[in-house]
């Protein structure tokens, strides 16, 4: 082991590294991996990061899930699976997608499910990524996402379906 590892690691950073950010607590888990520090290792997971992350970066929760169901952290992954499903925020559809695919890959269908329908019925569809978002809904979903094919060539600004147009329109 490196001298420089083996003296932060006597320094017990497990124990006083903050738990906020996923993207910080699934490098940590990862050093910790690499380093074959397994009771460092534990003493993070025993902190519990997936009560205290923030939910606010999509992707970056997915990164940390995919590093929890890696090591094998299955307990944790469950829980950051569960609380992201039910509680992460709707208003950005391709990390929406990015969490839902996520969830797929590692066989998580209880809160694969929760967030479908929860992106179903209200994500927002204002954004242009939203066009990714019906590639990992199932039809059943998609029928619960309001106007969804209703309105082909858009929005007049009262709210109304706008006429038929083509690209040689826009000049």
């Amino acid at each position: 082991m490196d001298k420089g590892l083996g003296i932060l690691l006597d320094r017990d950073p497990a124990a006083h590294v903050t738990l906020v950010t996923p993207h910080g607590v699934s490098r940590l888990l990862y050093a910790l991996m690499r380093a074959n520090a397994a009771g460092q290792f534990i003493t993070v997971l025993e902190r519990d990061p997936a009560t205290h992350v923030v939910l606010d970066d999509l992707y970056m929760v997915g990164w940390l899930l995919d590093t929890l169901r890696k090591a094998g952290a299955g307990e944790q992954f469950d829980a950051l699976a569960s609380r992201a499903a039910a509680h992460v925020a709707l208003d950005n559809p391709a990390a929406v997608a990015h969490l839902l695919d996520t969830l797929q890959e590692a066989g998580a269908s209880e809160q694969l499910g929760v967030l479908k329908s929860r992106a179903a019925a209200h994500v927002i569809l204002d954004n242009p990524p939203a066009a990714t978002l019906p590639d990992t809904l199932q039809e059943d979903e998609l029928e619960k996402i309001e106007g969804l094919g209703q309105f082909p060539f858009g929005r007049e600004p009262d709210g109304s379906a706008a006429a038929w147009w083509t690209w040689d329109d826009l000049e």
